[in-house]
C-alpha cells in the first residue's frame, strides 16, 4: 500500500514538473502554400519555441529551416528547428524545442521553395509611466521584475523643467546614476519625455527628481 502511494506521488510530481517545463515553451504555427509562407515575418522575445509547420496545398513534402541571417548554408541551420517528419499536403509537423537568444534570423523552406523571411528576436521592453506634481511623484515606490524598461516621465503642474534619476539605494551621487534612466529631454509642465532602455538587475534602487525636488522613492527589482 505504501509503495503504491509513493509511486503515485512520483508520477504526480513528474507530471507537474513536465507541465511546468512545457508551459515555458511557446508554439508558433506557420502555414505554407505553394512557394511561400503565409506569415511573412516574425518578431519574438528570447525564449524556447516549437514551430508547427502546416502544408496547405503544396503537392509534395515540405520542411522548415531557421538560420542566422546571412548564414543560411546547411552547417549553420539550427537543427532543432527541423520538423520531426516531412510535412505532406494537408498535414502538419512540429519541430523540436528551439532556444532563440537575441539576434537576427531567417526562416524558409528549401523544398517548397520559399523566400527567406526575417525572424527577429529582441528583448521585451516594458514601459512605466511616472507622473510628477510639485515636490513629489504620484507613484510612491515600485516593485518590478528584472528586465528592460523605458520610463515615461510626465510633468503635471510643476512650473519648470523636471528630470528623473535612478540609482542603487544608498549610492545616489551623480557618479552612480544609471545614465540610461535620464530623460531624453527636460520635461516641461504639461509634457512628457522618455528615458532610454534601462536594464535592471535584481536589487534595491531609488528614483527621484533633484530638479523638482522630490524625496527618494524605493524601486525594488526581484
Amino acid at each position: 500500500m505504501f509503495k503504491s502511494k509513493a509511486f503515485s506521488l512520483v508520477i504526480m510530481f513528474a507530471f507537474i514538473f513536465s507541465a511546468t517545463i512545457n508551459a515555458q515553451v511557446n508554439t508558433i504555427s506557420l502555414g505554407q502554400t505553394p512557394g511561400e509562407f503565409t506569415i511573412k515575418s516574425l518578431t519574438l522575445s528570447p525564449g524556447d519555441y516549437q514551430f508547427e509547420i502546416a502544408n496547405n496545398g503544396v503537392d509534395h513534402e515540405v520542411g522548415f529551416v531557421v538560420a542566422p541571417k546571412g548564414k543560411t548554408d546547411q552547417p549553420n541551420h539550427i537543427k532543432e528547428a527541423y520538423v520531426k517528419a516531412p510535412v505532406k499536403n494537408g498535414s502538419s509537423s512540429l519541430t523540436s524545442v528551439v532556444s532563440l537568444p537575441v539576434g537576427s534570423y531567417v526562416y524558409f523552406c528549401p523544398l517548397n521553395p520559399t523566400d527567406q523571411y526575417n525572424l527577429t528576436v529582441e528583448k521585451q521592453v516594458k514601459k512605466i509611466s511616472l507622473e510628477q506634481v510639485k515636490g513629489a511623484f504620484t507613484t510612491d515606490g515600485l516593485t518590478l521584475d528584472a528586465g528592460d524598461y523605458e520610463f515615461e516621465i510626465i510633468n503635471n503642474g510643476v512650473d519648470h523643467e523636471v528630470g528623473f534619476v535612478v540609482a542603487p539605494k544608498g549610492k545616489t551621487d551623480p557618479a552612480n546614476h544609471i545614465k540610461a534612466a535620464y530623460v531624453q529631454a527636460p520635461v516641461k509642465d504639461g509634457s512628457s519625455s522618455m528615458t532610454n532602455v534601462v536594464s535592471l538587475e535584481a536589487g534595491e534602487y531609488v528614483y527621484f527628481c533633484p530638479l523638482n525636488p522630490t524625496k527618494e522613492y524605493n524601486l525594488v527589482v526581484k
